[in-house]
């Protein structure tokens, strides 16, 4: 019995369905990628999207049908559909989703679902495709698109005028010295004052630029052999490079890298980043930027991303306790 007609027709309900809730479909697949069928689609920008993989099954169902599905196709981002059709023309949709397998019967290899109108009763209930299941589809989006780890990128200009500038405010106040904060305290402290992403327990990277015509030795302890620590429940690991490069075109080339795949902490401020990351492509949520808010700074950067005072934890960093600050 020829079945790729049913076939046809579970694939077109299915789309149908689908297109109801304004996803998008992608259905000219060139061979079969971890069980799909077609995939829905949701662009991350020009040139990147997310997908996720949809198995459509479809069986006429008389007494009882099974679908047998391979383990190894079952992750987070794939989808399976089953669409039934009786003898009366009454249809039923149901979606299945990485955590409902518990349902199936597991022989090892493959799950299989056994299907009968008991059990289409029970399915009704919990796994019919409705507004519920849509939401629960752009949701595995929302994950996929989550960034599992942050960039901190710093200007070592950028960070030697606001430790410069953090000690003079300090010290006119509070009339003392302070002491010359050692590199790994302060990103301690940047990090757990500017990260504010909702994951901020994942691995984090510190990238820091130095000129060569800099003298940021004055003003910070570096220790280039003590670069990895731990934090909370994330490591750490900061990269220093030297350079006699303009640190700027360092910088937007780590952003331009970063964009897609980490959060970044953006610990520069000056008005010749402010073309680049007003024409970045990337989610505004996913950057936080620094400033040095003083009366006398004329290159204040405006951009649309969400900003911190750099102060503060520099502050803590020079000895500082929080209501000093």
């Amino acid at each position: 019995m020829d079945t790729r007609p049913r076939e046809m027709l579970g694939e077109h309900y299915i789309k149908s369905r689908l297109l109801k809730y304004d996803f998008e479909i992608h259905s000219e697949l060139s061979y079969d990628k971890g069980g799909a069928d077609f995939m829905v689609t949701k662009k991350i920008d020009r040139t990147k999207l997310n997908y996720i993989i949809i198995q459509s099954k479809s069986r006429e169902i008389k007494k009882s049908t099974s679908v047998k599905i391979p383990k190894q196709y079952v992750n987070k981002n794939f989808v399976l559909f089953v669409y039934l059709i009786n003898p009366k023309k009454e249809e039923n949709l149901f979606c299945f989703f990485h955590e409902d397998y518990h349902i199936f019967k597991d022989t090892g290899s493959e799950y299989i679902l056994h299907i009968n109108e008991n059990k289409i009763n029970f399915l009704q209930e919990g796994h019919t495709f409705d507004q519920s299941k849509a939401e629960k589809i752009n949701s595995i989006f929302n994950e996929l698109q989550r960034k599992k780890y942050t960039s901190i990128i710093i200007d070592g200009f950028f960070l030697e005028e606001s430790i410069i500038k953090t000690y003079e405010i300090y010290t006119k106040i509070w009339k003392r010295e302070f002491q010359t904060p050692s590199l790994v305290y302060l990103a301690e402290k940047i990090n757990s004052y500017f990260n504010r992403f909702s994951n901020n327990f994942n691995d984090i990277a510190f990238y820091l630029y130095i000129s060569k015509d800099q003298n940021l030795k004055k003003h910070i302890l570096l220790d280039d052999k003590f670069n990895n620590f731990s934090m909370k429940e994330s490591f750490a690991k900061i990269f220093t490079t030297y350079t006699d490069k303009l640190i700027p075109f360092h910088i937007m080339n780590d952003l331009a890298r970063f964009k897609q795949s980490d959060n970044i902490i953006l610990i520069a401020n000056d008005i010749i980043y402010e073309h680049f990351l007003s024409n970045l492509e990337i989610d505004p949520q996913s950057i936080i930027v620094a400033r040095l808010k003083t009366e006398d700074r004329p290159h204040e950067m405006f951009v649309k991303y969400r900003w911190q005072d750099i102060t503060y934890p520099i502050g803590l960093a020079l000895g500082l306790k929080p209501f000093e600050l």
